[in-house]
């Protein structure tokens, strides 16, 4: 899907050339070229910063090969089990949730970037996107890119035609009474949820409760209250009959683009995603904060985000290096990389930009990005741990059995941490 850098964009990216102190140091510019894998916006932004990178360093070519994120994964998974450089990228996007499972797995996979200088960056970065970059020597493995502070992306439309005042949705209890009053005023389910892939907002309850499918010991916590609590919740939230069922994101976005979905519960990248899709719902759309447990609760959780990672057998890694650190560091490269794409930035010196702070036209002239700024210092740290797909899948099993087939809450986790704990040889958390 390309897109057409709009005049923002332009002076943004005409101003990048000179504008990363971190990169001008005095050292002796590489002559080569190197590739880098990635897919989605993440893709279209490395795209749209290669010109200003190449003004800086024109002895350096960078090729972005935008592929979907299982080609990516899959790609990167072969390539690194054979060994072989010449079916490798030198730069490759890779999740937050995943980086542990590649360190279990190949253990020398990717550059210890702290080995190149990194470290004098660590700081300028927020502490829950930075944390699960590291590997246990406190190194960090890949350049941290942006974060996905979740908020609640509703149709104002459709919330005053059901009368409903988003400033009066508190908690989730709320959410979900506002979400009957929207089906039988209009019609529209409050939010979708996938069923054999994904549910994000699940997820978020957990982190909400400052926990995720591990404890940060590493212990699983689907026996825990948080794990309960927040499956009970998803399961009121159906009773209510407020959730489309969906296979695939794409059938959420479909519903939402044809309104029989008045809200999507999602990482703030869904802007870019809600912008691109639905360009003519300019206007109708705003943004609130996720509903916490409890008033005054915590209400912060993020949803993917991307980072850059050298992988081991590149013969480009100083290139490789400069690149990543132009893509990440730079303060100008992030905050294009949100105006443009909803890419929400980790380095803390882009959020506190006043260009964040200003009113969004697509959502009504809101200041959406102040809501994700607020999110942003709250993210709470989480242990994705090596065993992140195979808890995801087990996870997202014990929900498909409680929405669609009924069964109790209890055996459901019960169940869930009893398959884990026996997969992974991890025990059960205390939390």
């Amino acid at each position: 899907m390309q897109r057409i850098v709009m005049p923002l964009g332009m002076a943004l990216l005409i101003a990048l050339g000179g504008c990363s102190q971190e990169t001008d140091q005095a050292v002796d510019k590489p002559s080569e070229e190197i590739t880098v894998w990635a897919w989605n916006l993440e893709a279209e932004y490395l795209k749209d910063i290669v010109p200003a990178f190449e003004e800086k360093y024109p002895d350096i070519k960078v090729n972005v090969l935008k592929l979907s994120a299982d080609q990516v994964y899959q790609r990167l998974t072969t390539g690194l089990a054979a060994g072989i450089e010449s079916q490798l990228p030198d730069l490759v996007q890779v999740e937050n949730q995943r980086i542990d499972l590649y360190m279990d797995r190949f253990r020398e996979s990717f550059v210890d970037l702290s080995e190149m200088g990194f470290d004098e960056h660590r700081d300028k970065f927020v502490e829950g996107k930075i944390a699960p970059l590291m590997n246990e020597d406190g190194g960090v493995m890949a350049f941290p890119r942006d974060i996905g502070p979740m908020a609640v992306f509703y149709r104002a439309d459709l919330f005053e035609e059901a009368g409903i005042d988003p400033a009066d949705i508190k908690t989730w209890n709320d959410y979900v009474e506002a979400g009957v009053t929207m089906r039988e005023q209009t019609g529209t389910l409050m939010t979708g949820i996938q069923l054999n892939h994904d549910t994000s907002f699940y997820r978020a309850m957990l982190q909400q409760h400052e926990l995720f499918y591990f404890d940060l010991e590493g212990n699983v916590a689907a026996n825990t209250e948080a794990a309960h609590r927040s499956m009970e919740m998803l399961k009121k939230m159906d009773d209510a009959g407020i959730l489309l069922h969906a296979a695939t994101a794409e059938e959420i976005n479909a519903a939402i683009k044809n309104d029989a979905v008045a809200s999507v519960i999602s990482g703030s990248w869904q802007k870019g995603i809600i912008e691109d899709q639905m360009p003519e719902q300019e206007g109708l759309w705003r943004v609130m904060k996720m509903p916490a447990f409890e008033e005054d609760g915590l209400t912060a959780a993020n949803d993917g985000g991307s980072n850059l990672a050298i992988t081991s057998v590149s013969s480009n890694k100083e290139a490789a290096y400069l690149f990543g650190e132009f893509a990440s560091v730079d303060v100008e490269n992030q905050l294009y990389g949100a105006m443009e794409y909803g890419a929400y930035p980790a380095l803390i010196d882009a959020i506190e930009r006043p260009e964040l702070d200003e009113g969004i036209p697509f959502y009504g002239g809101q200041k959406i990005f102040s809501i994700f700024a607020e999110e942003a210092v709250d993210l709470p740290v989480v242990n994705f741990t090596s065993d992140f797909l195979r808890a995801r899948e087990t996870y997202n099993d014990a929900i498909g059995r409680v929405v669609l087939q009924d069964v109790p809450v209890e055996e459901a986790l019960e169940t869930a941490a009893n398959r884990l704990e026996a997969s992974t040889g991890r025990g059960a958390s205390n939390e």
